[in-house]
């Protein structure tokens, strides 16, 4: 009974209880889903802490409300660099090396290998076709125009899996392909 009676008495005692009180709900958001509740939880308190120190005066009050001003992003900035290492912050964040379709494949890798690179049409390509590079037959996709067969084609770009092709502009310095080229089964 003393006790309430003393802090009804010191309005900067319910100003620092209800600080910290704030602070130990905002903490607790940081760590313990609550699907906000501890955040506003802490507003809440802050907010009525900073009535309390208007119950001061109006100096300490103003003073008080600056000091938050600057508290508050100060610890938001710190729970925002120290959640991602929180058991709650690395369940929902992933790490690159944990999803599978974050990291590139060998597939990929080997494709990428190929820009610049020059290789044959196998087919005719009116959009997309086969080429071979090296050796390697590939699926392509023509660039911008139709690439008949045996043409000398370079690789412009990967975008996804397939491989993207022009016409070369150099002179083909290789006889015709030992392979037969690929008929079209659609073409009529």
């Amino acid at each position: 009974m003393f006790v309430l009676f003393v802090l009804m008495l010191y309005p900067i005692l319910w100003t620092f209880l209800f600080l910290g009180a704030a602070f130990i709900a905002a903490v607790l958001e940081v760590f313990l889903p609550s699907a906000g509740l501890f955040g506003v939880l802490a507003l809440a308190f802050l907010v009525t802490s900073i009535v309390f120190s208007f119950q001061i005066n109006v100096v300490v009050g103003s003073l008080y409300t600056l000091f938050v001003c600057l508290l508050v992003p100060v610890f938001l900035w710190g729970a925002l660099r120290l959640w991602p290492r929180t058991w709650i912050g690395r369940r929902i964040l992933l790490e690159p090396g944990e999803d599978p379709a974050l990291v590139p494949d060998e597939e990929q890798q080997a494709l990428r290998q190929l820009v610049g690179k020059q290789g044959i049409a196998k087919s005719k390509m009116l959009l997309g076709g086969h080429v071979e590079i090296e050796g390697n037959r590939y699926s392509a996709v023509s660039d911008a125009e139709p690439i008949e067969s045996g043409e000398l084609v370079s690789v412009l770009r990967i975008e996804g899996t397939s491989v993207i092709v022009r016409k070369s502009r150099l002179k083909q310095t290789t006889t015709s392909p030992d392979e037969p080229p690929i008929e079209d089964p659609f073409a009529s």
